[in-house]
């Protein structure tokens, strides 16, 4: 057997290795998601960040933002960017981004049970 056989997805396949803010192409924004890992720790910002963001539309609040920080490469803007991609309610080749995510978050937040 081929060692690039033994693996699920294409191993040459082209991967983006940044894609900017106000790209479009469905195909490639459907792989960032499809290929976007949920560890542990993201799933508890994310919580976090929808938190803050329930009291801000529930509650009154005069604080009307959020603060993402992190060392060089950590992944804040590409956490920002899944966050759009939520907020929006985004929809790539016919299925919900929403939906996509809350699988994966599913899916991690159950292995820690």
């Amino acid at each position: 057997m081929e060692l690039k056989k033994m693996f699920l997805k294409d191993i040459e396949r082209d991967i983006k290795g940044v894609i900017k803010v106000g790209q479009d192409d469905d195909s490639d924004i459907f792989q960032e998601l499809d290929e976007y890992v949920v560890t542990n720790e993201l799933l508890g910002h994310f919580g976090d960040f929808f938190e803050a963001y329930k009291k801000g539309i529930l509650d009154h609040t005069d604080k009307m933002g959020v603060w993402i920080s992190g060392f060089f490469g950590s992944g804040k803007s590409h956490f920002l960017k899944i966050l759009s991609y939520l907020l929006e309610n985004r929809v790539v080749n016919g299925k919900n981004l929403l939906n996509t995510l809350i699988i994966k978050f599913t899916i991690q937040w159950l292995w820690q049970i």
